[in-house]
């Protein structure tokens, strides 16, 4: 994707320009591109091997490389909402979802499409007094005026949410283009239906339809994802530094718990469905669409999501290697995704059962201050570590004190906010508080995106994992007077649609929404207040 040079201030644009970029980007982008899916005799070629060569080589890299890109909702007559905030004009409504590979695809299209689906439900749920009722109707009715959506753990081909192209089907469910990159090919040998784990009944039982592979269907696809309902004009794959070797390190521990017969059949299994054996790494997934009231005519928007299994340090170094690949993007940017921001490493986030294992277990707060205060000041930093650990839970983006308040993933938001691209601009971080218009935050910092089947009232295992980053038109990140043009406003967690709506979580993971300001700024004088 070639980035636009910036070309001055971007009111100097007249309205003219505006509509001949709109007639342009109207005119009839390419209906639909992607690179061939490999056949599953090949992903059972590439279970064996973590350096495939050749043709099967090379098939795999341009599957990596190469975006799905589709325009035929443009092509069809589908047009942007745009829908009209008071106070602010028409805005450009952007929402961020982890949908956990779309094993809820149906909840998820429902609501994104027929709001009015779950009046019975509400309406019984209101009749028993559920406090939640009316946040999520108008939860459901704020995301009918979605223009764009970032999909992160979006399956294509996977037995697991019934073999969907989950993006594509979404898509066309919303009368939404869409671009989707592969971020890992799955070829663990449980995926595969090749491993089949000696099981006791109870067990076989509840798991017999996730063990069964239909080879026919099964593409192994797994990725990331944008919906929008502008025409999309370029797309990429950037592929980020990689964290952590998802075949090797797979590959060697999977063999180590298959040798590990002291446990019983039932812990083996449990244990090894948390491991995931996988060809790529993490990506961030890039768009150009076209966007009328933008200066440049084109809006950038990116899709991420950094390495779980990894240390805070090496999530930076993969922020900055996505940072240097933006530099040069002159057009307003909407940088949304899972970000997992843990402050842990080895958290896969994604498996359930494992999760339910680690920090749900009293034993892992022994542990911690077992290898953590091994110095003179254990014990006052003892007493201070459930404390730190859920402010920093609540509040990423928080100062690190070393020793007594430490925040591993401070860094990463200190360089978002030293970050300036090569047109001067920066990233939006005004509010009542840092991030504020672009994150909504609670009480205790953040909402949380994330939390674990077992969170002990929230004070363990609720985290905010999931992020929207915004470049306006700004010079300084808390430029609080500066211009609204393409600032975010509006920041929402909808975390009661996806915990409440159906009586089972949608996702592990909440969606996030925000809405951009597509109107040229009117007065720049006022103080810029998340309120508006």
């Amino acid at each position: 994707m070639g980035v636009r040079k910036g070309t001055g201030h971007p009111l100097l644009y007249s309205g003219i320009c505006i509509l001949a970029l709109w007639g342009l980007a109207s005119g009839n982008p390419s209906a639909y591109s992607a690179p061939p899916v490999l056949a599953f005799e090949e992903l059972l070629r590439l279970a064996e091997t973590a350096a495939p060569n050749g043709d099967l080589g090379l098939r795999l890299r341009r599957l990596l490389h190469t975006p799905f890109v589709s325009n035929e909702a443009w092509n069809s007559g589908a047009r942007p909402h745009r829908p009209v905030r008071p106070g602010s004009g028409p805005v450009l409504r952007a929402v961020q979802w982890n949908i956990a590979g779309g094993r809820q695809f149906d909840l998820i299209r429902r609501v994104f499409t027929d709001p009015a689906s779950f009046q019975t439900e509400l309406a019984q749920a209101e009749k028993a007094g559920v406090e939640a009722v009316p946040a999520i109707r108008e939860q459901l009715q704020l995301l009918q005026g979605a223009d764009v959506v970032i999909l992160n753990e979006a399956d294509l081909g996977m037995g697991r949410s019934g073999y969907r192209d989950v993006a594509r089907e979404l898509a066309q469910a919303l009368k939404m283009n869409y671009v989707f990159g592969v971020e890992f090919v799955e070829v663990d040998r449980l995926e595969l239906g090749l491993a089949v784990p000696e099981l006791d009944g109870v067990l076989k039982a509840e798991l017999a339809n996730q063990l069964e592979v239909d080879p026919a269907r099964y593409k192994g696809l797994h990725g990331s994802a944008i919906l929008s309902r502008y025409p999309i004009q370029s797309a990429r794959i950037h592929r980020l530094v990689a964290c952590y070797d998802w075949y090797g390190t797979e590959k060697k521990e999977i063999a180590e718990l298959e040798k590990g017969r002291r446990l019983a059949a039932r812990e083996v299994f449990l244990e090894r469905i948390a491991r995931e054996l996988r060809h790529g790494n993490r990506i961030a997934l890039i768009a150009e669409i076209a966007v009328p009231e933008s200066p440049t005519g084109f809006l950038t928007v990116v899709a991420a999501q950094l390495e779980g299994r990894s240390p805070p340090k090496c999530r930076r170094a993969q922020m900055a290697d996505l940072l240097l690949t933006l530099a040069g993007d002159a057009n307003p940017v909407i940088l949304g995704g899972d970000l997992n921001t843990t402050g842990l490493s080895a958290a896969p986030t994604s498996v359930w059962l494992e999760i339910n294992k680690r920090l749900s277990n009293p034993d892992f707060w022994i542990r911690q201050a077992v290898f953590r205060f091994a110095i003179p000041t254990a014990i006052a930093e003892a007493v201070l570590l459930p404390t730190n650990y859920v402010k920093n839970l609540h509040d990423p983006t928080v100062r690190d004190i070393p020793l007594f308040a430490s925040n591993p993933e401070s860094g990463l938001f200190r360089a978002l906010e030293r970050f300036r691209f090569r047109d001067g601009y920066a990233f939006d971080f005004r509010g009542e508080k840092t991030l504020a218009n672009s994150n909504e935050r609670g009480i205790k910092g953040f909402k949380p995106t994330f939390e674990f089947a077992r969170d002990y009232g929230g004070l363990i295992g609720t985290y905010k994992l999931d992020w929207f980053l915004v470049k306006p038109f700004i010079r300084r990140p808390r430029e609080r007077n500066g211009s609204r043009y393409f600032a975010p406003v509006y920041a929402r967690t909808l975390a009661e649609l996806n915990r409440s709506i159906a009586q089972q979580r949608i996702s592990d993971h909440d969606p996030i929404m925000v809405d951009l300001q597509l109107t040229p700024d009117r007065v720049l004088s006022t103080p810029y207040r998340r309120s508006e």
